[in-house]
């Protein structure tokens, strides 16, 4: 049963994307697994709960390369990410890595003693590949592609796991266009971690309590705004544009996620009509209690917002990394781009005074929703399998 396997999902700490994924597989494998043992509780009862564990096996030295790049030199983000974009260049890449990550991969995999690995993150999967090979393992290795408009070559090296989540129809298409098998290739939508759910199931009256708990106003234009706990993409810019609208400040009041970044929560937690948000893990009804969120384009705010049916607006992005997030945002209907700060201050007061334009974004929202959330459903039976198929071999 599968309430007696170990679970495995690797990601990295380099960002906080990579992270909401493993927690949002996660909560999914948690959530339909308990669901089937209560249906099944006579033929499972004094069996364990299903282990599940999320580590990220890297040296700190990675985190710490993010986080100064991210903040302080983003050109040299853009540099690395599309210098390795490219086939030959990115496998030179993983065999380096491969290297570096060995020893750590093979004493967790000593510890954990995994029956299925799930990976969020590239440098994860070839690297992961070759050290199962060098142990003879069958435990099968689950890549979840993070990128929402395409990947970079690096998720596209190792077409050999044992099967590849594809988490947009983009994604799909360019994994099979590249040689995935299509047998090992499954379309399984974005997961979102269980709380967005939740808070968009609580209902406005929910909502309305979250802002007065923040001492705002439960009818004024509310704006959720996000840009990276440690100043990744530089916020602040996006922050002042919008407080600088003035024509329209009367009528736009801030939820304003400053996470771990303390100078920016000192900076504005005394600004009138304007709430700050330090680091929780439990973010989701924060933001269900704004009309709009804005933050710069990573995939997984993004289709947080999409789970709780609010509008995105993309105000800046990691060059790169998040740019192609920009037209997929367009594409899709799940929100606007304003980059530059004449862009946001016009695109606010529309949406202030002309709140049609808002139902009308719901709407094409609702229905990507929907299709993720059917795609979502089929994450639990593949991953049933994968483990019934590598126990009988």
């Amino acid at each position: 049963m599968l309430s007696q396997k170990n679970i495995l999902i690797l990601t990295s700490k380099t960002g906080g994307g990579h992270i909401s994924l493993a927690e949002a597989l996660h909560d999914v494998l948690k959530e339909d697994m308990q669901s089937d043992d209560r249906e099944s509780e006579q033929d499972t009862k004094g069996e364990k709960a299903p282990a599940i564990s999320i580590v990220d096996p890297q040296p700190g030295l990675f985190q710490q390369h993010y986080r100064l790049v991210s903040r302080y030199a983003l050109w040299l983000w853009a540099a690395e990410f599309q210098f390795f974009d490219a086939p030959r260049r990115a496998l030179l890449a993983h065999r380096i890595f491969a290297r570096l990550v060995r020893r750590q991969l093979n004493a967790l995999l000593d510890t954990v003693k995994p029956d299925l690995i799930l990976t969020t993150y590239p440098f994860l999967t070839y690297e992961v590949m070759r050290v199962l090979e060098r142990r003879s393992s069958t435990a099968p290795l689950v890549s979840l592609f993070s990128d929402a408009n395409g990947v970079h070559a690096s998720w596209l090296t190792e077409r050999r796991v044992t099967a590849a989540f594809a988490t947009t129809h983009e994604n799909y298409e360019q994994a099979l266009a590249t040689g995935f098998a299509p047998e090992r290739l499954h379309l399984v939508g974005w997961p979102v971690r269980a709380q967005f759910s939740q808070a968009f199931q609580s209902g406005r009256d929910a909502q309305t309590e979250k802002l007065i708990q923040l001492n705002l106003a439960a009818n004024r234009f509310t704006v959720f705004l996000q840009g990276g706990s440690e100043g990744a993409a530089h916020v602040e810019r996006t922050i002042e544009n919008v407080l600088a609208a003035r024509a329209v400040q009367g009528d736009l009041q801030v939820i304003l996620a400053t996470g771990t970044n303390r100078a920016l929560h000192e900076r504005y937690k005394n600004m009138h009509n304007l709430a700050t948000l330090s680091y929780t893990k439990e973010i989701a009804t924060y933001m269900a209690a704004a009309d709009v969120i804005m933050g710069k384009a990573g995939p997984n705010m993004l289709f947080e917002s999409v789970m709780l049916g609010k509008p995105f607006i993309a105000t800046a992005y990691i060059p790169g990394q998040e740019q192609a997030n920009l037209p997929f945002i367009q594409r899709h209907g799940l929100g606007w781009v304003a980059l530059q700060s004449v862009d946001q201050y016009s695109l606010l007061n529309t949406l202030i005074h002309n709140p049609d334009q808002l139902s009308a974004m719901a709407a094409t929202i609702n229905t990507y929703r929907q299709w993720n959330i059917e795609a979502n459903k089929r994450i639990v039976p593949l991953i049933r399998s994968l483990i019934l198929s590598a126990v009988a071999m």
